[in-house]
């Protein structure tokens, strides 16, 4: 029920965590403009909840208020797009409905015109039942002025395993399905705290629709089991969208989510969907074209123009764009261990006599030709966001024929999806001594959870990895490494020292210290106990894997 607010001001209302179970949240902000986000399950269909958003976290410097009903066929969310606000801006908010209230949140408007600084987060993976979401709190107490999700905000499988079971107890596959899943993720409190603290913009991977999705289909998706592959894309489309909603440039086609937002006169972030839209099945089916077919596809004719234009666009110093899928080649060549695919990181497979996983853009590798020389004709400028595959990587490319990077890579980790390093025996070190030969990686980690700072200044993009242990009750975060590209030198990174804990300083610049922070919802007792379960399990797969190894080398 309600508890009372930690706000110092005693006039400020008390927290009705029941009215709202998710709290609140902001997503696609512009330099006037941000959208609110909450949910009230229990108040009758057609209630107005009444917003507000102030200047102050007491909420007493009111800059606009008014009244959005909830939508009870959008699963009882409610949305609205507040106008008229001032760039580069923090904002606090709430919703009302009577004498209760949603707790506050914190969100913050765009820049507009000169720009010194941007800095924004990447997260990737948020699997429920895997581990504690103990990530996203530390981000939530991280400085950062926009957090980028890369895609998978929910796993789609009926994951059995794991400490916290999936709640529906099987796969997604109606749309009743992914809003119970959406519902149970958003109601844990670290990520209500994430969202409380933070906007966001967000674009879908795989498991937020099925496993290894294409736009015809996926390899966990049975029609005969599941239903039509198209009904299934409608329904994750739609729950996506009520539960994450974006400034989609069709409002009415809920598949099209490419987009971009622009940071200022500094930045474009230039986010794709390298998922679904425009991609054809991955080169490993039966069915597929072979995996150097000129016309196969990962983003789609449309995108692909509109992609092409956002780079070329020379208006900024920067171009930041987000693919949710890794974009430089990770092929390794085959090692004498290849007779168990199980020793393998998941998703890799051996084709043309190379290990790769076609899932990424190596499955394309015309369409990542393409994209190279498109970055390489505007000479400089463009940095490449990436997630997905649960692990951290700096990358000096992707490269031109003649071996020249263009650009650099900055892929973070994942939130609680299994490490790729723990996907393997003896700590992902088979895999480490592969990874070697990749002479274009700068810095990788295969083993840690967390998350990636991308600090954007005029003259260099710097990405910072902080790691957190989802088992740490104090969501406390350690540094990791921190990597630049100068703009002068597009396709070289130097290491830098990482400074601070992430806090904002106090370089007005930043936004100085505007910046107060909400309460966070308190975590309940036992969410860092499934170390032990899941180390447990981990030994026993790598085991496993390795008696298998070892039967077929005897054999």
């Amino acid at each position: 029920m309600a508890q009372p607010s930690d706000f110092s001001d005693p006039s400020a209302a008390d927290v009705d965590d029941r009215l709202f179970p998710q709290g609140v949240a902001s997503f696609d902000p512009t330099p006037d403009r941000v959208l609110l986000w909450t949910r009230a399950p229990e108040v009758d269909p057609g209630t107005e909840l009444r917003w507000t958003v102030a200047t102050d976290p007491g909420l007493d410097d009111v800059v606009t208020a008014g009244d959005v009903p909830v939508d009870a066929g959008a699963d009882h969310t409610a949305v609205v797009d507040v106008a008229d606000l001032s760039p580069a801006t923090t904002y606090w908010y709430r919703f009302s409905s009577g004498d209760s209230h949603s707790p506050v949140g914190r969100t913050r408007t765009l820049p507009d015109g000169p720009t010194p600084r941007f800095r924004l987060a990447t997260v990737s993976c948020a699997k429920y039942a895997a581990a504690p979401l103990t990530v996203y709190r530390s981000l939530a107490e991280h400085d950062v002025d926009l957090v980028a999700h890369l895609g998978d905000s929910i796993y789609e499988d009926g994951e059995t395993s794991g400490p916290r079971p999936h709640d529906p107890p099987h796969a997604a596959v109606t749309l009743d399905d992914y809003r119970r899943r959406y519902a149970q993720l958003r109601s844990d409190p670290d990520a209500r705290a994430l969202h409380q603290r933070h906007p966001l913009v967000v674009i879908w991977d795989d498991h937020d629709i099925a496993d290894n999705a294409w736009r015809g289909g996926a390899k966990a998706h049975d029609s005969e089991r599941d239903g039509p592959w198209d009904d299934r894309v409608a329904a994750a489309a739609r729950a996506h969208h009520e539960w994450l909603p974006a400034r989609l440039r069709r409002p009415d086609e809920l598949r099209v989510r490419w987009r971009s937002l622009p940071l200022g006169d500094l930045a474009e972030l230039v986010v794709l969907d390298t998922r679904y839209v425009g991609r054809d099945e991955q080169a490993d089916a039966a069915t597929s074209a072979t995996l150097h077919d000129p016309d196969r596809s990962l983003l789609g004719d449309e995108q692909r123009r509109w992609a092409y234009d956002r780079i070329a666009d020379r208006t900024r110093p920067w171009v930041l764009v987000a693919s949710q899928v890794v974009v430089n080649p990770m092929t390794f060549s085959v090692p004498e261990f290849v007779e168990a695919p199980e020793l393998l990181p998941t998703g890799y497979g051996v084709m043309e006599g190379q290990v790769l996983c076609t899932d990424e853009w190596d499955g394309y590798p015309a369409e990542r030709d393409a994209l190279v020389k498109e970055i390489e004709q505007r000479g400089g400028g463009v940095v490449l966001l990436s997630g997905d595959v649960h692990s951290s990587w700096a990358f000096e490319g992707p490269s031109t024929a003649a071996g020249d990077p263009v650009t650099v890579e900055f892929t973070c980790p994942s939130v609680t999806s299994t490490p790729m390093g723990q996907q393997l025996p003896v700590g992902g070190g088979l895999l480490g001594r592969l990874i070697d030969d990749l002479h274009h990686v700068r810095f990788v980690d295969l083993q840690c959870f967390g998350y990636t700072v991308v600090d954007v200044t005029r003259d260099e993009v710097r990405a910072e990895w902080w790691f957190v242990d989802p088992e740490d009750a104090d969501a406390r975060r350690r540094p990791g490494a921190a990597w630049a590209v100068r703009h002068a030198e597009p396709g070289r990174l130097v290491e830098r020292e990482l400074s601070g804990d992430g806090s904002r300083d106090a370089d007005a610049s930043t936004g100085g210290s505007d910046r107060p922070e909400p309460p966070l919802p308190d975590r309940p007792d036992g969410l860092g106990r499934s170390r032990a379960r899941r180390e447990r399990l981990v030994r026993l797969a790598a085991v496993a894997a390795a008696v298998v190894w070892s039967g077929r080398r005897r054999g």
